[in-house]
């Protein structure tokens, strides 16, 4: 036990909170400029959907803030706060840059679509308006993907392995956008309807956000805790075992939860996908996710 580790937390909490600050500052002037986001967070009629919006980002600061503090280190604590404050302001222009590029690709994809309560389908207006929890989730789930790559670069180049860090984290962002697609493909359905787009900004359907949540944070950090064993030279995209490795604990997540469902379609009369995608029952969704990710845990600590 060492008391002298409290003055490191206050240190990096501080910084935690500011770069909260800052979060904050660019969410309400950048990426919903003229909205309430004060009112729809402390107002009398709280928006649980955009404090998960504005959670998803904290997040993705928290897991950049963690792996610093645990990685190589740099020096003294006033070198560690510097790199750490450079690297947590970088992830929040990211952070911003995804948030507004999502924003146009959703404008481009549903073009003139209404959305189940008659507007057109655009990222602020089904945060504020329809309050759309599926919209916070999915955001978080991108914000995690975006961190999740970002642990893997070099940022501050401590290692000197700056080309495999960045290979890495480019690694990662496709396995995140396909983990997503592939939650879309075996539970939800590809088509005009039931895909995770419509399901996330059409029909307000947080129980499929919920369970591709589950999924996405499952696979990425099974694959964060096998790139730890890679050498130099190594990255995602030489080492073909890797992608393999990945797909077959997929496919053993994937059997594991459809023997489950085979279980309760059969003695419950409980089909999991209409409860998915024609229920949006919420409820199931949270279990969902929750199973699936508890599957990856197991699969995590047998190889370990």
């Amino acid at each position: 036990m060492n008391w002298m580790d409290f003055l490191p937390f206050g240190a990096y909490a501080a910084l935690g909170i500011l770069s909260l600050l800052v979060w904050w500052l660019v969410y309400d002037f950048v990426l919903t400029p003229g909205l309430p986001v004060l009112d729809a967070v402390f107002g009398r009629n709280p928006n649980p959907a955009v404090a998960l919006d504005i959670l998803g980002g904290l997040l993705a600061l928290g897991i950049l803030n963690y792996s610093i503090i645990t990685g190589p280190a740099l020096g003294s604590l006033v070198v560690d706060l510097e790199a750490t404050a450079l690297t947590l302001l970088a992830t929040i222009m990211l952070l911003g840059v995804l948030r507004l590029g999502t924003g146009g690709f959703l404008r481009l994809w549903f073009r003139k679509t209404r959305d189940a309560q008659g507007d057109f389908v655009t990222f602020n207006n089904e945060l504020f308006k329809q309050r759309n929890l599926a919209t916070g989730l999915f955001s978080t789930t991108l914000y995690l993907i975006l961190a999740a790559g970002l642990v893997e670069e070099d940022l501050l180049d401590i290692t000197e392995y700056r080309l495999e860090a960045a290979l890495n984290m480019l690694g990662v962002w496709v396995l995140g956008a396909a983990a997503v697609l592939l939650h879309s493909l075996l539970y939800l359905g590809f088509g005009t309807r039931n895909h995770i787009l419509h399901e996330c900004f059409h029909d307000n359907n947080p129980a499929a956000a919920t369970s591709m949540l589950g999924l996405v944070g499952g696979l990425l950090l099974l694959n964060n805790n096998l790139l730890e064993s890679f050498e130099q030279g190594q990255h995602m995209f030489n080492q073909w075992e890797l992608w393999a490795f990945l797909l077959a604990a997929l496919a053993a997540v994937v059997v594991a939860r459809l023997v489950l469902q085979l279980i309760l379609l059969a003695f419950a009369g409980i089909n999991l996908r209409r409860e998915l995608v024609i229920r949006d029952n919420p409820a199931w969704g949270i279990l969902d996710g929750g199973l699936i990710f508890v599957l990856f845990l197991i699969l995590i600590a047998v190889v370990a």
